[in-house]
């Protein structure tokens, strides 16, 4: 009984509540700081169980621009903001005199932080990005249920709601640090840099983890250098090819995949995660390569079984102009298991997005067939040797697909198209670029 009672009693106590708040958000940050790492490093190969469709996608506002200020993950700093708080909880007792105007500087911690807080979930996440990170809304609420407590902990006393905002928001009294023993503030220093340690740390331990990193960094550093020198080729564009983004852009992407290629999905998810900021700025082309001897003369044996039924599937859907539904369907919610389970499994499963009626009527259409033979043919004619090709204004990339890679060759490219357009036109500048 006695246990029972001290545990309901601890329950009730705003300290039990704080330490809980602090370590929710600190838990949910760090977790979206290894997030954001897999992500602008491409080590994510599948949407986040946070991730539901295009407004719930805890991915893309991740990966957003807004997701860093001068180069430092949100999601980092949220972690030492908790971290903070959860030292302030314990770096003084309730029975000690500096409890009550610590309390008050976190009170007004919390505050800003939670202004801040409104600011990225209706400006930034609902407005700009349309968008919603359900995570990101738990680490608000921890601050918001940690602001309540400070309040009630410094304005207990007071009765009135106006006498507890003056108290509560007050000027902050800082000469608290001054009684505080020297032994107490050392180990909270060394707690604090060991912290900013592991923080600092934390992303290089997550890309070690990843094939990625075995790409030496001064390769990709002569990859860079070498951009504006690659061989280009000239892939032409049809109706049947799935595209996205702006078509008067001087900045082409294409890709050959395979649906059924377990590389093309983590490539895929990149692409889906990074290319939603550049809509404006790139032309985005899908085209069909199965890897599969069923359709595909190039394969001397049986690869990916499913592979040209998933192509052909992704031409029904782009005559039906779901083609980015169908791409997302296919890439994003089929697993390796999923695929072992069969077609009609498959089927199953992309039943949302193209019946099973649609299915089988578009399989035996030879129409379709046709069509991804024909973007085959492209990709034995450039000498497609594997899956995922990416190529930007034809050039093919031969290094890790990540956000950070794409958004370094997109820039590249830009400035290249730029200059060889001044070359060439004498500067002429048409829908902001000059071509």
């Amino acid at each position: 009984m006695t246990s029972k009672s001290n545990f309901k009693t601890l329950l009730k106590t705003p300290i039990f509540w704080q330490v809980a708040f602090s370590l929710i958000g600190l838990i949910t940050s760090l977790y979206l700081f290894v997030h954001h790492t897999r992500l602008e490093s491409g080590i994510q190969e599948s949407a986040s169980f946070c991730s539901f469709g295009k407004f719930v996608d805890c991915d893309s506002v991740n990966v957003s621009r807004y997701a860093e200020i001068l180069g430092i993950p949100i999601a980092a700093l949220g972690a030492f903001y908790f971290f903070i708080l959860l030292l302030g909880v314990l770096f003084i007792s309730p029975k000690e005199k500096g409890f009550a105007p610590l309390q008050k500087i976190l009170a007004w911690m919390t505050a800003l932080a939670t202004l801040y807080n409104l600011f990225l979930l209706f400006i930034i996440q609902l407005i700009v990005l349309k968008t919603f990170c359900i995570l990101c809304f738990l680490t608000y609420l921890c601050t918001a249920g940690y602001l309540y407590l400070n309040f009630k902990a410094t304005s207990r006393t007071e009765k009135v709601f106006k006498d507890k905002l003056k108290l509560t928001f007050g000027k902050p009294d800082f000469s608290l640090f001054k009684s505080i023993p020297k032994k107490r503030w050392f180990f909270v220093s060394l707690i604090l840099i060991g912290f900013i340690g592991i923080l600092a740390l934390l992303p290089y331990f997550v890309r070690s983890k990843s094939s990625a990193n075995n790409f030496v960094e001064n390769s990709i550093q002569q990859f860079y250098a070498q951009w504006k020198d690659l061989p280009q080729k000239k892939f032409p564009i049809s109706s049947g090819d799935g595209s996205w983004g702006n078509p008067n852009s001087p900045i082409q992407i294409v890709e050959f995949s395979d649906f059924e290629c377990p590389f093309c999905r983590k490539a895929a998810f990149t692409l889906h995660t990074a290319l939603r900021f550049f809509e404006k700025r790139v032309y985005f082309v899908f085209k069909n390569f199965p890897l599969d001897s069923s359709c595909n003369p190039n394969l001397q044996y049986q690869l990916h079984a499913h592979a040209c039924k998933l192509a052909r599937l992704a031409t029904c859907s782009q005559m039906q102009g779901k083609f980015w539904a169908y791409h997302d369907q296919a890439f994003l919610k089929l697993t390796d298991d999923d695929i072992k389970e069969g077609f009609d499994h498959i089927a199953e499963i992309l039943s949302p997005i193209i019946s099973k009626e649609v299915i089988s009527s578009c399989l035996s259409n030879p129409k379709t067939l046709k069509m991804v033979t024909e973007q085959i043919d492209q990709a034995t004619q450039f000498k497609v040797k594997a899956t995922p090709s990416i190529y930007i204004n034809g050039k093919l990339i031969t290094i890790p697909i990540t956000v950070e890679t794409l958004e370094k060759l997109i820039s590249l490219e830009e400035k290249f198209v730029q200059v060889k357009g001044t070359h060439r036109l004498f500067g002429r500048k048409v829908d902001g670029y000059l071509l």
